[in-house]
This record gives structure tokens, C-alpha cells and sequence, in this order.
């Protein structure tokens, strides 16, 4: 990534729109921002951190709303806005910080959008201008997230040594963005869901191993056989449960197979009993058959009286049904004739009636038609009342106008009154604040003056309070140096008088194996006149010794490592006092107290800013204001003069048009009211009149239609009653060529068709069932000729207890074979599900093994992605102790660490540094400020040369340096110019903020950073 443009709008100490363009920078690649504590050179960094990932540089710059200008107007948006290329590509994003207006209750809307250009013009990067969106876009571009960026490519205060000290696991998460190893953590996810899978899958089948043991006490019955002894052992042995299910499977074949023959003697047995049983029973039925039919034949020849009454009824019903259809034809006729009779009476009836209304309807008619003149004289009324509505509405509208005009001027002179008053006040307020700007200027003339004091206060302070750490450390090592040193002296007193001990033990031991005449092994003597004698003192062992030698070991090494510590502590001290001796600082000085009240005074001042801010504020809008007035008066009085104007001539135009009307109806209500009355009566009189015609027209129309009813009613009576006579002749004829004597003796015999269909039915049944009866009864006695009955009951229980047997010994056979299958599916289950169990535990064994390796659960704490990761890692540090070596006069360089990381943390990424002076290794994390600085710069530079050079999807052709320098004696500052300079001649853009001369005189361009007095900045690149 490389910047292009970056514009700061109302963005910390930056008011206005401040745009700082690089590429006036020239062919210059290297460049200083300087300018005074607080200008704003920080925020240069900031502007470019949050346009790309929306958060300042460091993590005491968190709260993205404390970024907003304290200097801006209220109606500026916070607004940053970076122009960078990368990957050959130009792009441009945009952020805007969400702020409260005064008065508001809520945040205006922030904004955050991404553009490339194509074609020279700026296109959307991204499908939605959202935040996440274009966060996800710039990572992926720029392959860091926020952290990374600021640990690699931007070395903001106090945060830039986090690579060189941090932990393995922040180290591999840079490191697998950087250099794509994610598909080497990704084996690691999978192999752990394929353990999982085979893990799964080995306690299922494990399961089903279990849950067929447990279902051979339900399958099979138990007995005192191998297979159910070895199921009650507390751990079953699997092939023996084998053979003890073979070995059942057997037993019950061999049971199965006596079981079927003993059920197939007892079937055969049971059924020829039972073909027994069925002839017997056959015979018996035809017994009772024929005792059941002779009964119903007797009974049926005893209903033979009755059949022939029924036979001759029948005859009588069938002689008299033949009249039934005359019969009805009159019964037809008289209902038709009674209803003739009831609508010719309705006829009669209605015409009378009709009558009647036809009169009383004329006599209105003659009341209404004498009202003919009352009905025209309401009309021409109204036509003259028609007539006055257009003026009179028009006196109402001219009259509104009047007094509305009439209001309007009161009103505007009213309100011309009042803006001359406020005119008159408002000048008074605006040369009262005048007056107190200036004494607010007059005492804010020292505020940058007090806000250097302040800074440089701070400055000291914590120089002085770093010193006064440094003594506390000292007397705190010097503590742990003595006791080290009493330790040795303690530890070697008890050695020495160890090894006397052992010595003179070992003299005794020798001495008794001296004899008189033989020669000493030490001397060679063969008189031994004052040999070693025993003493009472306790016995010494070589191991005593050696284990007091190590432990007297472990305390020099300790007691060296004390004394090195405490001259490094020694060297600081010094260091740090020379610098105190050099700016004149007095340690007796209570700097603390100064700084607090400096901190008052820039909060007075402070506030006077700001109340100065809102001054001027206050008289850019009274200034205004008065403009807005003296507007607004002229506005008026134009409005005042052409209103009284106007008022005049509709007064005029007002008082002519009252004469042409009559005084009771000027009122527009008035002639309404009128209009409507007279309205009224005319409706009223035009509707009687018309109803009135209605209503004759209407009773003539009902008297017509009754008249030709009656007429119609009266000629369809005579002929139905003709109709009548003639039917009752033709029936009575009738019946007597039938026989009938009179009507009484038909009505006696006449039968519904039903009920002769019934009779009917009756004789037919009754013939064949007699019929079938004798048939019956002549074959039965024929077929139990020579036959006797027989006793079904005993042979009954015989049948039935030879089916109880056959059944038992059936359900013996179906148990015994059932035994058999289970015996043999539980065989084969178990074996089948013991293989696979087998299998699979093999199988979840390997990937397990597997896992863990790749994954670091190893002796080395090393995953296989950390392993590929190693090796960039030391191409890292190898290029970044090419710089560092020369840095440090060859004191120091850094190797990959291969302790482990406390509490089982994951490791292999841990950096140490070798200190040439001393021969020993240790943690980075206990080198000096300036030392972690140069080794930290050192690191990045070097993971810029490995990233290029494996061509990487990330690109650094930008670094970031936020001060460090201040740390180093001129040597080193010396060597680091030397360092940057040479980086930069490889296109890299390099940034540092120093306050330090040397750096500024050895860098030809210059980001100035100038603090105005009014308290905000402005920024020039400057080229010499």
C-alpha cells in the first residue's frame, strides 16, 4: 500500500480541510514530520489508519468521537479521506465520524464508502457502502487486519516492539495472513472433524457390539451352559461367547427336530378324530332337520281357512279398484269448483272497493286544481329572490376583504414597531461582545507558550519518575545480588568442609588396608608407624559431594547472572543520569506539582478558548441577525404602504354595492334563508298537485282491472259446476253395471293397491312354502333311513384334547426353531459387528495420532503449520540480524526461541536475542528502550525483504515510524539514518515523526506540522 492523497476535514488539531499530498514529496522516499508537542504529527498517522480500518493508530486513541476538531463549526462533518495505490490499482476511501449538533438529541449519519478507479473516474468497490463491507475489502487488499497493520507497517508510539515481544499465537496469526498458511490450519480443522467422525463411529458400533450381549438373555433361554457362564464373568472373552453361541445353536436344532416329529404324531391323530366328529355331527343335523320341517308343514296345512278368505276378499277389492279412477275424477272436479267459489266472491269484493277510492280520489283532485294561482305567485318570488344572490354573496366577500386588509395593516405596523425596538437592542448586544472578544484574546496570547511548558513538564516528570524507578530497581537487585553472594559463600564453606570429610574418610579406608611389610600405594613405604584411625565423625559419600559441588554450581551461576543484572541496571541508571545532567533537570525539583497546576492553567485557558469560540459564534450571529432585520424592516414598510392602498379602493367598490340590495336582505344568510322558505312552499304545493293526479289516474287503472276480474271469475264458476254434475253422473253408472248396490256397499270393499298387493303376496308365499315344506320333509326321511343319533359330547372332548396336544407340542417346535434362528443371528451379528469394531478403532487410532501431530500435541508444542511458519520466521530474523549486527556494533542478534510457552501453550515463534558481550541468551523482552527499538525496526525491515522476495499476496511499500529514536545514543541514531536511507532506495515510502536534529538535518524532506495561534494546524511538505 502506498498513499497518495490523505484529506483531514474537522479531524483532531486540523480545522478546516487539511489535504497532505504525496506526491510533492518528489523522488523522495524517505521523509521527517516534525513540528511542536501537540501540532498534530500523530494525527497524520491516525488519518491514514482510520480512512483504512476506521481506528486510530494506538490503543489510547480508541474512542473514534474524541477524533472530531475541537476548533470545527457545529455544521462540519468529521471527514477523513485517503487516495492510495496497490497492486497496480488506484482506490479511494472515505469515512466520516457520526457527531452531535448543539440542540440535537441524536448523531448526525456517519459514512464509509470505497472506490476504484477505472478509466479515470471513481466507481463503487464494493456491492453495499457499508462498514463491514468495506473493512472485509481493505483487509483482503491490503492482507492486514487493524493490529497487524499497526505492528508491521505502522510503528505508532508504544506499539511498535508487539511483533518482536509478542506471544507464538499473535505471531502465527499475522504470519498465516502474511505468508498463506492457512491450508495448513485447515488440516488440522479437518483431520480433527474426521477424528471426531471415527470416533463416532467406533463407540457406535462398540454399542451395538454391547446391546447384542445384552439382548442374549432376552433371545435365548437361560441354562447352565458356557455361553450364559461366560455372560455373568465380569469381562466376557469374546470368542468364547462365540462358541458358546455355536454350541447352543446346536442344542436347539437338535430339540427342534424331536419337537416337529412329536407335533406331527399328535396331528395326524387329532385329525381323523375330528372326520369322526364331522360324520357324527352330520347325521345329528338331519335328525333335527327333519323333526324341525314336519313341524313347519303341520303348521302351514293348519292356515288353509284362512288362505281361502283372504282369496275371496282379494277377488271383491280387485271388482271395485276397476271405479277407483272415476271416483277420483269427481273428487277432482268438487275441489276445483270450491276454488272457483272463493275467487269469484275475492273479485266482487275488490271491485266494491275500488269503487269507493275512484270518488274519494276525484274530490281531492277538484281541492287541489282551485290552488293553480297560489302555485304561480310562489314561483315569481323566487325569481327575483334568484336574482339578488350574485351581488348579495359578492357584498359578503368584499366586506371579508375589507377587514382582513384592515387587520393586515394593523398587524404589519405592529410588526414593524417591534423589529425597529429589536434593531435598537440588538446593536447595543453586538458592541457588548465586541468588547469581551478582545479581553479574551488579550489573555490567551501565552496559551502556546503554557501548553509547551506543560509538555515539557510532563517530559521531565517522566524522565525523573523512570530514574527514581531505576534506583528502586537497583537496591532491589543490590539485594538479590548479596544474597546471592552469602548463598555462595555459605554454599562453598559447606563443600570444602564436605570434601575434608570425604578425604579423610577415604585416608581411614586406605589405612586399614595397610598391613606391616607390604607397601603403602601412596608412598611406597612398608612401614606404616601412624596409620588414618576411624574417627566418630559421620561418613561422607562421593555422591554427598558431587550433589553439594552442583548445588555450590548453581549458585555461582546465579550469583554471575545477579552481578550482570545489577551492572546492566548500573549502566541504566548512569545513562539515564547523564541525560538528567544534561538538561539541568533538579531531582529535588517537585515537578509534579508544577505540572499540576500547568494542567489548571491550560484548563482556564482551555475554557476561555472555548468560550472564545462561542464569543465569536454568538457575533456571527447577532451580526447576521441585524442583517435579517434591517431586511425585514424594509420588507414591512413596503407591505404597510401597499396594503393601505389597497384597503381604500375595495372600501369604495364595498359601500356602492349595498345600494342596489333591499337592508333586510344584505345579509347573504338573510336572502338564503328566504330563498329556502319560499323553496319549500313551492315544493310542497307541486307535489300535492302532482300526487293528487297520481292518485285518480291510479284508482280509475284498479276499478278497470276488477271490473274484467269479476266478468272473467263468474263465467269459469258456471262452467266448473257444469263439469261436476256431468262426472258424478258417469260414476254412479258405473257402479251399478259393477254390482254395487249403493255407494256405502263399494265403500266396504275397496281396498288400497298396497294392501291387495299385499294379499297377493301373502298366497303365493304360502303356496310355495307349502310346496317346499313336503319336498323337504320326503327327502330328510329318506336320507335317515336305517340311521340312529349319536352322542356329540364325549367325542367332542376327545377332538379337543387332541388339539390342545398338538397345539403345545406346535408352539414347543415354533420355540425350539425361533431358539435356533436367534442363536444363529446372534452369531453372526456379534462376529460381523466385533470385525468392524475392530477395524474402527484401528482406524480412529491412526487419524488420532495423526491429529495430534499436526496439531502440536507434541514434546515441542510445534503444529505443522507453525513448522512451515519456523522457516519464515528464521529467513526473518536472519535478514533482520544483517541490520541489526551493524546497529548494535555486533552485540546482538536474534534467534528463533525453542523454549515452550508456560501453562501448555502453543510455541515455536518466540524470539530471544544473543548478547555477544556476555555469551549468554535471553528474552528480547528484557533489552533497553532504544535496544527493543532498533531490534523491533530491524524485524519489520527483515519481514519486508522475506515478503518481497517471496512475492506474497502483500505488499509493504510503505512503513510508518512513531518517535524511538529519542532512545538512542548518536551513534545508533547515526547507524538507523544509514539503515532507512539504504531501505529507501528500494521504493519503499518511509515516514518517521522525530524531534531529534540529527535526524531532521540527515533527511533532505520535511513534513512541517504548524500549530497556529488560534490553536489549530496546518501541514507543507518541505524539500531542501
Amino acid at each position: 500500500m502506498k498513499p497518495i492523497t490523505l484529506t483531514m476535514t474537522a479531524f483532531g488539531p486540523y480545522k478546516d480541510k487539511e489535504t497532505v499530498d504525496f506526491r510533492d514529496l518528489q523522488d523522495h522516499r524517505l521523509f521527517v514530520i516534525s513540528g511542536k508537542t501537540g501540532a498534530g504529527k500523530t494525527t497524520i498517522f491516525d488519518g491514514i489508519c482510520f480512512a483504512l480500518y476506521g481506528q486510530a493508530s494506538g490503543e489510547d486513541r480508541t474512542d473514534t468521537k474524541a477524533l472530531r476538531s475541537q476548533f470545527a463549526d457545529d455544521d462540519i462533518q468529521t471527514t477523513v479521506e485517503l487516495t492510495f495505490d496497490i497492486h497496480k490499482r488506484r482506490f479511494r476511501v472515505v469515512r466520516q465520524i457520526p457527531y452531535r449538533k448543539k440542540g440535537n438529541k441524536s448523531d448526525t449519519l456517519g459514512r464509509c464508502e470505497l472506490f476504484e478507479e477505472k478509466d479515470e473516474q471513481f466507481i463503487p468497490a464494493v456491492d453495499r457502502q457499508m462498514v463491514t463491507e468495506v473493512n472485509e475489502k481493505i483487509e483482503q487488499l491490503l492482507g492486514f487486519t487493524h493490529a497487524q497493520f499497526s505492528q508491521i507497517m505502522m510503528l505508532p508510539q508504544g506499539e511498535f516492539r508487539k511483533f518482536l515481544t509478542s506471544d507464538t499465537a499473535n505471531k502465527e496469526a499475522i504470519m498465516r495472513k502474511i505468508f498463506k498458511t492457512e491450508p495448513y490450519q485447515k488440516i488440522v480443522e479437518r483431520l480433527k472433524v474426521k477424528k471426531e467422525e471415527a470416533n463416532a463411529e467406533y463407540l457406535r458400533e462398540k454399542q451395538l457390539s454391547d446391546a447384542i450381549l445384552h439382548q442374549i438373555p432376552a433371545k435365548l433361554p437361560a441354562s447352565d451352559s458356557l455361553l450364559f457362564t461366560e455372560l455373568q464373568s465380569e469381562y466376557p472373552n469374546y470368542h468364547q461367547l462365540v462358541l458358546g453361541l455355536q454350541q447352543e445353536h446346536a442344542h436347539h436344532v437338535a430339540q427342534s427336530k424331536e419337537a416337529h416329529e412329536e407335533y406331527t404324531r399328535l396331528y395326524t391323530v387329532h385329525n381323523k378324530k375330528q372326520q369322526a366328529l364331522h360324520d357324527a355331527r352330520s347325521i345329528n343335523e338331519q335328525f333335527t332337520k327333519l323333526l324341525q320341517r314336519q313341524k313347519e308343514l303341520d303348521g302351514m296345512q293348519a292356515k288353509h281357512p284362512e288362505m281361502k278368505s283372504l282369496e275371496k276378499q282379494l277377488k271383491q277389492a280387485e271388482r271395485a279398484a276397476r271405479l277407483e279412477d272415476l271416483e277420483q275424477q269427481v273428487k277432482s272436479n268438487v275441489t276445483e269448483w270450491q276454488k272457483k267459489e272463493r275467487s269469484y266472491s275475492e273479485a266482487v269484493t275488490f271491485l266494491a272497493d275500488a269503487e269507493k277510492k275512484l270518488v274519494s280520489a276525484k274530490a281531492s283532485y277538484e281541492q287541489e286544481l282551485a290552488k293553480e294561482s297560489e302555485r304561480n305567485e310562489i314561483k315569481e318570488q323566487l325569481l327575483t329572490l334568484h336574482n339578488l344572490l350574485p351581488t348579495v354573496s359578492g357584498l359578503a366577500t368584499q366586506r371579508q376583504a375589507v377587514e382582513s386588509l384592515q387587520q393586515t395593516v394593523a398587524q404589519v405596523e405592529n410588526s414593524l414597531l417591534v423589529n425597529q425596538q429589536a434593531s435598537t437592542q440588538q446593536k447595543e448586544s453586538i458592541r457588548i461582545q465586541k468588547n469581551e472578544i478582545e479581553k479574551l484574546e488579550t489573555s490567551l496570547e501565552t496559551y502556546e507558550q503554557v501548553l509547551d511548558q506543560l509538555a515539557q513538564s510532563k517530559a521531565i516528570a517522566k524522565q525523573v519518575a523512570s530514574y527514581k524507578q531505576q534506583l528502586s530497581q537497583r537496591q532491589e537487585v543490590e539485594a538479590h545480588y548479596e544474597t546471592a553472594r552469602q548463598q555462595v559463600e555459605q554454599y562453598a564453606a559447606v563443600y570444602q568442609a564436605l570434601e575434608n570429610r570425604w578425604i579423610s574418610n577415604q585416608a581411614v579406608v586406605l589405612a586399614a588396608s595397610l598391613h606391616e611389610g607390604e607397601s603403602c600405594p601412596v608412598c611406597g613405604s612398608i612401614d606404616h608407624p601412624a596409620k588414618a584411625e576411624d574417627s566418630e565423625t559421620e561418613h561422607v559419600s562421593k555422591q554427598q559431594v558431587d550433589t553439594a559441588k552442583q548445588e555450590l554450581t548453581n549458585k555461582e551461576q546465579t550469583f554471575h547472572a545477579k552481578q550482570a543484572e545489577l551492572q546492566q541496571v548500573q549502566q541504566r541508571i548512569e545513562q539515564s543520569e547523564a541525560e538528567l545532567h544534561d538538561q539541568q533537570v533538579d531531582l529535588k525539583r517537585d515537578y509534579s506539582k508544577e505540572q499540576a497546576e500547568l494542567t489548571d492553567k491550560v484548563a482556564v485557558l482551555r475554557s476561555k478558548r472555548e468560550l472564545l469560540k462561542q464569543k465569536k459564534d454568538e457575533q456571527i450571529q447577532a451580526e447576521k441577525a441585524m442583517e435579517d432585520l434591517a431586511e425585514e424592516i424594509i420588507k414591512l414598510e413596503k407591505q404597510r404602504n401597499e396594503s393601505k392602498s389597497e384597503l381604500e379602493t375595495k372600501r369604495a367598490l364595498y359601500h356602492y354595492a349595498l345600494t342596489t340590495v333591499p337592508e333586510n336582505l344584505r345579509e347573504l344568510s338573510a336572502l338564503q334563508q328566504q330563498i329556502t322558505s319560499k323553496e319549500t312552499t313551492s315544493q310542497k304545493l307541486e307535489h300535492a298537485w302532482k300526487s293528487i293526479q297520481q292518485t285518480v289516474q291510479d284508482a280509475i287503472t284498479e276499478k278497470t282491472k276488477w271490473e274484467s276480474r269479476e266478468m272473467l271469475e263468474k263465467q269459469s264458476l258456471a262452467d266448473m259446476k257444469e263439469k261436476l254434475d256431468q262426472s258424478e253422473a258417469n260414476f254412479t253408472k258405473r257402479m251399478i253395471e259393477e254390482g254395487f248396490t249403493s255407494k256405502e256397499n263399494y265403500m266396504q270393499v275397496k281396498l288400497p293397491t298396497s294392501k291387495r298387493q299385499a294379499i297377493e303376496q301373502e298366497l303365493q308365499v304360502f303356496a310355495q312354502t307349502l310346496h317346499t315344506l313336503k319336498s323337504s320333509v320326503a327327502e330328510l326321511e329318506k336320507s335317515v333311513e336305517g340311521k340312529q343319533p349319536t352322542d356329540m359330547e364325549i367325542m367332542e372332548r376327545q377332538v379337543e384334547a387332541l388339539k390342545t396336544q398338538y397345539e403345545e407340542a406346535f408352539a414347543l417346535y415354533n420355540q425350539s426353531k425361533a431358539w435356533e434362528q436367534a442363536a444363529q443371528d446372534l452369531h453372526n451379528e456379534l462376529e460381523t459387528s466385533k470385525s468392524k469394531e475392530a477395524e474402527l478403532e484401528k482406524t480412529y487410532g491412526k487419524i488420532t495420532n495423526l491429529y495430534d501431530i499436526v496439531r502440536g500435541q507434541n514434546h515441542l508444542k510445534i503444529s505443522f503449520e507453525r513448522y512451515i511458519q519456523i522457516e519464515y520466521l528464521e529467513r526473518i530474523i536472519h535478514a533482520a540480524n544483517i541490520r541489526l549486527r551493524d546497529l548494535s556494533n555486533g552485540q546482538y542478534e536474534l534467534v528463533r526461541s525453542d523454549r515452550q510457552e508456560t501453562r501448555g501453550k502453543q510455541s515455536g515463534l518466540g524470539i530471544d536475542v544473543h548478547d555477544a558481550y556476555t555469551g549468554q541468551t535471553r528474552d528480547v523482552k528484557t533489552l533497553s528502550g532504544g535496544e527493543k527499538f532498533n531490534a523491533s525496526l530491524c524485524l519489520a525491515l527483515g519481514m519486508a525483504d522475506v515478503i518481497q522476495s517471496f512475492q506474497g499476496a502483500v505488499r509493504m511499500e510503505t512503513m510508518f515510524i512513531d518517535e524511538g529514536f529519542g532512545a538512542l545514543d548518536e551513534e545508533a541514531i547515526q547507524k538507523a539514518i544509514d539503515t532507512l536511507i539504504a531501505l529507501q532506495q528500494s521504493g519503499r515510502m518511509i515516514g518517521i515523526i522525530s524531534h531529534i536534529d540529527e535526524m531532521k538535518e540527515a533527511i533532505p524532506a520535511t513534513l512541517q506540522v504548524t500549530k497556529l495561534k488560534e490553536g489549530y494546524s496546518k501541514t507543507k511538505f518541505v524539500l531542501s
